[in-house]
């Protein structure tokens, strides 16, 4: 808010931009303390949180499998976690450069900006994801 009580033009990108150094360190905490309870977390324990779609359908979301996934790739078992969800894995990779693209100005002028974050990948991607959730529920996914 400025001092006349109204909102900056700008919003939450604009933030993002005036303090991306803060903004990587809050991330790469973030993601180190996320790693460091998945590693000492048993994904089978009641404690974890379950799927609320799939105890009201009896059908997976397309996340269902992720806790599992993210514990087994900490513990470094790739074919495990692509057991229980191939889709987030290899969405870590995307989701890594769309952070990259977002809070690293060298980013922008390398030019990954607009690949990365292009809206026709940005699609696709949704597209894929609604897929992937219809095609997961099929007898030919177990």
């Amino acid at each position: 808010m400025d001092r006349s009580g109204g909102f900056r033009k700008g919003g939450a990108t604009a933030f993002v931009r005036r303090h991306a150094a803060a903004a990587a360190v809050f991330a790469v905490v973030a993601v180190v303390a996320l790693a460091a309870a998945y590693y000492f977390a048993d994904p089978y324990s009641v404690w974890m949180p379950k799927c609320p779609f799939r105890l009201l359908t009896g059908f997976d979301c397309p996340a269902c499998g992720s806790q599992r996934a993210l514990q087994a790739l900490v513990h470094g078992r790739v074919a495990e976690a692509l057991g229980h969800n191939p889709f987030l894995v290899i969405s870590i990779p995307y989701f890594l450069l769309v952070a990259y693209t977002t809070f690293w100005p060298q980013a922008r002028e390398r030019g990954l900006l607009r690949y990365v974050q292009h809206p026709t990948v940005i699609y696709l991607y949704a597209a894929v994801f609604i897929l992937w959730w219809i095609f997961r529920n099929t007898p030919y996914w177990k």
